[in-house]
């Protein structure tokens, strides 16, 4: 799809533009916590050849020195909720929840300028639609991104995550009940998160 291709190749080049024009920064948040709100660029197969393309929003709180030592690397853990609208053919489905996303920075990441990171999420989601009844879910899956500190207390953040979602059957709006096939998500997402205290 045009809109997905479009926002996954926008968010490579912030990822790139960030990488070359980064001032130099330190690889974790110099703050314990910090709150993080990001844009999200999604995409699916609607079960068939073509995809559905999604934005949202997704607020995060973060403890930012979970674990740390020189030979591991840094841990950090962030809990928050995600909200996506999707929309094909006349069919709108949006898909909500919370989550859980530790990310990880290897010890052999040294760079002042960004702190490349690899992340996981497990998430507890609901899907509600226009063509059938709401059902609960969960995903799980993991990807990586860039964090850029461009002042003591301000992240820019930037990543891209592969999530499979699954959810519980539906009863169709003509009155049969239908399984609601599992899906893999592609979402690409940029940020901007507040460290404190100071």
């Amino acid at each position: 799809m045009r809109f997905a291709r479009r926002a996954f190749n926008s968010a490579g080049l912030i990822i790139a533009a960030i990488c070359t024009a980064a001032p130099q920064a330190h690889a974790q948040s110099a703050q314990p916590y910090s709150v993080q709100l990001a844009v999200l660029f999604t995409s699916f197969k609607n079960g068939g050849s073509s995809s559905i393309g999604g934005t949202g929003v997704e607020p995060q709180f973060r403890l930012n020195r979970l674990y740390s030592t020189e030979s591991f690397g840094a841990l950090s853990l962030g809990i928050g909720g995600q909200y996506t609208s999707h929309s094909s053919s006349g069919q709108t489905l949006t898909i909500s929840g919370l989550f859980l996303e530790p990310r990880w920075v290897p010890a052999a990441i040294r760079s002042n300028n960004v702190a490349p990171y690899l992340s996981a999420r497990l998430a507890f989601l609901r899907q509600s639609n226009n063509f059938g009844s709401s059902s609960n879910g969960s995903g799980f899956g993991g990807g990586g991104g860039l964090a850029i500190k461009l002042t003591k207390t301000t992240n820019l953040d930037a990543g891209i995550q592969l999530v499979r979602q699954t959810f519980g059957d539906i009863k169709l709006n003509g009155g049969a009940t239908t399984t609601f096939l599992p899906f893999t998500t592609y979402a690409a997402k940029v940020g901007i998160s507040l460290g404190f205290p100071r």
